[in-house]
């Protein structure tokens, strides 16, 4: 018979809590896409401007694809286009509703009507007064840079069917002709699609 020395301590061992199973959850980030519509300041005047976008949303916050827009409401041969990379960001505000902002950086080419006077000749009368400037207007085209940020509110209307609005200003550069009558605020309605 061996007996333990006094100071000898034992130890109960504890049945340790079972760990729950890992469980993989894959991450939601649908492709995006939408036919839009703006309502523009193009040249001091009201432009209506068509367009889409397409991209993903990854992880159901960022946003990463393109768009293109083009004028639809131009005058004897104005016009315009522009495109390029879509970047932004949008964060859930209830179940139904997203609020987020987004940017378009790309190029674009523009046709816009410019007005000249032309005087004319000083022995031209008319019952003893000069005749007054003649008008002339001539199309200027150019081609521009375009940074275009935006923010915007979408609500959810059925599973996978959203109305996106949205509100922003469109900055141009690098333009020979046009310079700043490329550049304006801007409203737009979107109909946006997940999948």
């Amino acid at each position: 018979d061996r007996t333990l020395p006094r100071d000898t301590i034992f130890l109960a061992q504890t049945p340790q809590a079972p760990q729950p199973p890992l469980v993989l959850e894959r991450i939601f980030s649908p492709w995006v896409a939408a036919p839009d519509y703006k309502i523009a300041d193009v040249d001091g005047d009201t432009g209506q401007l068509a367009g889409a976008y397409v991209g993903r949303l990854l992880d159901n916050t960022l946003f990463i694809g393109g768009g293109f827009y083009w004028l639809v409401n131009g005058d004897h041969g104005e016009e315009m286009r522009y495109g390029g990379l879509l970047l932004g960001w949008s964060m859930p505000a209830g179940r139904i509703i997203r609020f987020g902002g987004r940017g378009l950086v790309g190029f674009g080419t523009a046709t816009l009507g410019t007005d000249v006077a032309f005087g004319r000749d000083v022995g031209v009368r008319d019952r003893g007064r000069p005749l007054p400037p003649q008008p002339f207007r001539y199309l200027a085209s150019d081609d521009f840079f375009v940074f275009e940020p935006q923010l915007n509110a979408t609500v959810q209307v059925i599973p996978h069917v959203g109305v996106e609005f949205g509100g922003g200003y469109r900055v141009t550069g690098a333009t020979d002709a046009l310079e700043h009558r490329l550049n304006g605020v801007s409203g737009s309605v979107a109909a946006q699609l997940t999948w």
